[in-house]
């Protein structure tokens, strides 16, 4: 007794009968001068399209890189470019200090206390200086580097000397420090990956096979300079607000630079919109391997055939890239 046979699988065999004998690929076109024959000029301009994509995904991956560098080199060195990129700034200017008398004129409250008038984070290290006269000095540059303001202040208030600090204040130091170290490693990270992005980009244009390492890649480091532009923004705007909440008498006024958080979620976006465009590729658009295989027909073939020329559905390949028979 023979086994039914359900109308849907008979249409499917059917479907697959007579597509395989209507292929570009099939023996159909056993004649030298109907078969498919594609240069390296033919592959390039079928799949231009994709091409096209794949260069300004790395293109937004060169702008990603670019802002990177800025926001790596940032507040660096006392230059007038560099100066003007940092995290944080705290303005001690006209700080009141408890037993400060008879103000020397010319002289701020923080000069006069023995502070500078300002103090300035970015990525590596800080800076600090005097509105009159600038950024003076800046720290070395160091590795996993985190803010300390309590540490400044007793260095230059109490030379320092060791001061036992209140635990709330030590814990809201041991949170500043984790979120600095995990933005210092994500920044670093992202902006290797982004340089190596560049490169990898254009390689889509191949396969969709070929795409799906890229995609997966490419969101990383998406995802690493979008979770640190967001660990850094957060931060700091908090850390703006316990000052201005807790040090307003003490008229100590904190700032967020404008220009390295422009600059961070600028990058964070152009990466994101990467990142989703190679995704996109691993299920859009004409590979050259698709043209090879049969999935899609180029336009040489189109043009050599006088009868009609449909895709062959037989030789179509899933999304990860394998022909299905």
């Amino acid at each position: 007794m023979s086994r039914p046979i359900y109308n849907a699988v008979r249409h499917s065999q059917a479907s697959t009968v007579a597509a395989s004998q209507h292929s570009p690929t099939s023996s159909t076109y056993s004649d030298p001068k109907l078969a498919p024959t594609y240069t390296k000029a033919d592959l390039r301009a079928d799949t231009k399209h994709r091409k096209r994509f794949a260069i300004f995904t790395s293109f937004l991956f060169v702008v990603t890189l670019v802002f990177l560098i800025l926001v790596q080199i940032g507040n660096l060195s006392n230059k007038h470019v560099l100066g003007d990129l940092y995290f944080f700034k705290i303005d001690v200017s006209n700080i009141v200090v408890t037993g400060l008398r008879n103000q020397k004129p010319g002289n701020t409250l923080a000069k006069q206390a023995g502070l500078h008038d300002f103090y300035q984070v970015g990525m590596w290290n800080f800076c600090e200086g005097y509105n009159d006269e600038g950024i003076t000095a800046c720290s070395k540059p160091q590795l996993m580097y985190w803010f300390n303001p309590i540490q400044i202040l007793i260095d230059e208030l109490l030379n320092g000397d060791h001061v036992n600090l209140p635990p709330t204040v030590t814990e809201y130091l041991y949170i500043i420090r984790t979120a600095s170290q995990t933005m210092f490693v994500l920044f670093f990270a992202s902006t290797f990956t982004s340089f190596l992005a560049i490169f990898l980009c254009p390689l889509a244009v191949y396969s969709r096979l070929v795409s799906i390492p890229i995609a997966l890649f490419t969101l990383l480091s998406a995802l690493m300079t979008f979770i640190a532009t967001g660990i850094s923004t957060g931060m700091w705007m908090i850390f703006r607000h316990q000052l201005i909440e807790y040090a307003a008498d003490m008229h100590v006024i904190p700032s967020v630079g404008q220009k390295m958080s422009i600059f961070t979620w600028i990058a964070s976006g152009c990466a994101l919109f990467a990142a989703i465009g190679q995704l996109g590729m691993m299920c859009c658009g004409t590979s050259r391997r698709d043209i090879k295989t049969g999935r899609r027909v180029g336009r040489k073939l189109r043009s050599q055939v006088a009868m009609p020329v449909e895709e062959n559905p037989a030789l179509r390949r899933r999304w990860w890239g394998s022909v299905s028979q």
